[in-house]
């Protein structure tokens, strides 16, 4: 895959057909934002048949991107068919609902930083684009527990346990995380907590405000709730089942330095014990542990730990389901590593194609977004040109050293779209610890490129029209693994992609 930066150093323009340039070096950015769009709205220019054909393929190998309804009779009765149960039976629900009623809902469903249709006792600590996840992917996984028969979920690569208390508090699951930070731990706890609090409280103003006498039996049922378990391992590609299932299983032992456990069968509400302590609260979680039904999940397990997922719910009985989605695709190892449990294919059916190779560069490609690119595109903002400025720059800094591994630091300059470039170009200069000072003649050169700055977004346009193409392959990787297994998958798109562009759970059950 052709690394965009490199648009003036090897000169991508020339590398495109002559038809496309003739017409793609006239075209506004508006009028771009149609190669990335199924419709074509802006577009004023006739477009070459091959440029025409070339879209038309980008659209029909990418898996389409709209959100499913979750609440819709359809997906439900799509999962009991599918599903280990004859009957669908929801999971005991507190009166806490997850959602707020349609009529009180905002045609703009993010205000003021935050997700509108998320009942604001969940909202807390949580920026609008991770509650629109939590909210989806919490239905889809109830949907998934209620199909399967499996009431306890594990939630791995958790950080501070955000979707684990959607599940706990807004669809009664049990719920154990795996978090490789040690320092998600506590805070996840102390979360728990405060959502617990919360609600208690939302709760008890509402049955107050309805002039129910007695509170007691209903804050007893947020009381009786278990919070979640949550564990500091890190999981690795080549984990085994038996090792997971050990760290599931023994997180009692493991946490007692750290974690608090809040036991609602000693002394007052707010009591907290270590789990060394805690005698029945320990038998409690032991016994919830040898669950002969778990399912696993990951809101965007990062890298290799989405294949890492997948692979221990194939060879691990007990987990009877699992509904992931993915990230980072870059991060993710690939045969070419020698590793044997690779990212990158993980099915036998796609290692065996010729070319099925993907580079570092269209895999990191893969995870950005058409939606919110096509939207910059419409806008038209300042900051496109730094499309140019970064492209400009790699010109620069190879000029003066030839050698010079791009990578190694994250290139992050503020108000850039406000600079000139020869600013720009010694700030970034300076943080990549180079020589600032740039040759007169050599400035010259760069900023006589700079009228070309709409090439570089046509070319830059043109490419990441590509990415779809390259997710929908690593996805498919994924489900063929799991058909080699013997087991049945499904993608299905559950998050708006303008809000979060990875939107695709990988769903199966045993």
């Amino acid at each position: 895959m052709i690394n965009w930066s490199n648009f003036f150093v090897e000169d991508h323009w020339k590398k495109l057909p002559s038809s496309w340039k003739d017409v793609l070096c006239c075209m506004d950015t508006d009028e771009l934002s149609d190669l990335l769009s199924v419709t074509s709205k802006h577009c004023r220019k006739v477009l070459p048949l091959s440029l025409l054909s070339f879209k038309s393929c980008t659209q029909t190998y990418s898996l389409g991107r709209s959100p499913v309804n979750l609440d819709s009779h359809k997906i439900k009765q799509t999962f009991q068919d599918n599903g280990r149960c004859d009957v669908m039976e929801s999971n005991q629900s507190i009166p806490v609902q997850l959602e707020v009623p349609d009529s009180l809902k905002s045609k703009h469903s993010v205000q003021d930083g935050q997700y509108l249709p998320m009942n604001q006792c969940f909202r807390k600590h949580i920026k609008p684009k991770k509650q629109h996840e939590i909210l989806q992917l919490g239905k889809l996984i109830s949907l998934l527990s209620q199909a399967s028969g499996s009431k306890h979920v594990v939630d791995v690569g958790s950080g501070q346990g955000h979707l684990s208390r959607i599940l706990t508090f807004g669809h009664s699951l049990k719920v154990t995380t795996v978090e490789a930070s040690g320092c998600h731990a506590p805070k996840a706890t102390k979360f728990d907590k405060d959502m617990s609090y919360t609600i208690r409280s939302h709760l008890k103003r509402k049955l107050e405000k309805s002039k129910t006498i007695d509170t007691t039996d209903e804050t007893c049922a947020v009381d009786s709730i278990p919070l979640p378990n949550h564990v500091t391992c890190m999981i690795q590609p080549n984990t085994t089942p038996d090792d997971f299932l050990q760290v599931i299983n023994s997180e009692t032992s493991i946490s007692n330095d750290d974690s608090l456990c809040q036991c609602p069968n000693h002394g007052p509400d707010d009591s907290l014990f270590r789990l060394q302590t805690c005698i029945k609260c320990n038998r409690k979680r032991e016994i919830s542990h040898l669950d002969k039904r778990l399912l696993l999940t990951g809101l965007h397990a990062c890298g290799d730990l989405t294949p890492t997922i997948l692979r221990v719910f194939a060879r691990c009985d007990v987990i009877r389901g699992v509904g992931s989605v993915g990230c980072c695709y870059m991060k993710m190892s690939t045969k070419e590593s020698a590793s044997e449990d690779a990212g990158y294919p993980m099915s036998k059916f796609v290692s065996e194609l010729p070319d099925h190779q993907l580079t570092y560069e269209a895999r990191e490609m893969a995870c950005h977004s058409l939606d919110v690119y096509r939207q910059r595109l419409l806008d038209n903002p300042p900051n496109l040109k730094l499309h140019c400025y970064r492209a400009l720059l790699q010109e620069l800094v190879l000029h003066k050293r030839p050698d010079f591994v791009f990578g190694a630091t994250k290139l992050t300059i503020k108000k850039a779209e406000q600079m000139g470039f020869e600013k720009y170009a010694k700030i970034a200069l300076d943080k990549l610890g180079l020589d600032c000072e740039i040759d007169s003649d050599m400035l010259k050169t760069l900023l006589s490129k700079l009228s070309n700055w709409k090439d570089v977004v046509a070319f830059y346009t043109i490419r990441l029209a590509l990415a779809p193409v390259v997710e929908t392959a690593i996805l498919l990787d994924r489900m063929f693994y799991l058909q080699e297994q013997g087991i049945s998958s499904y993608l299905i798109p559950v998050f708006d992609p303008s809000l979060s562009p990875r939107n695709f759970a990988l769903v199966a059950y045993k």
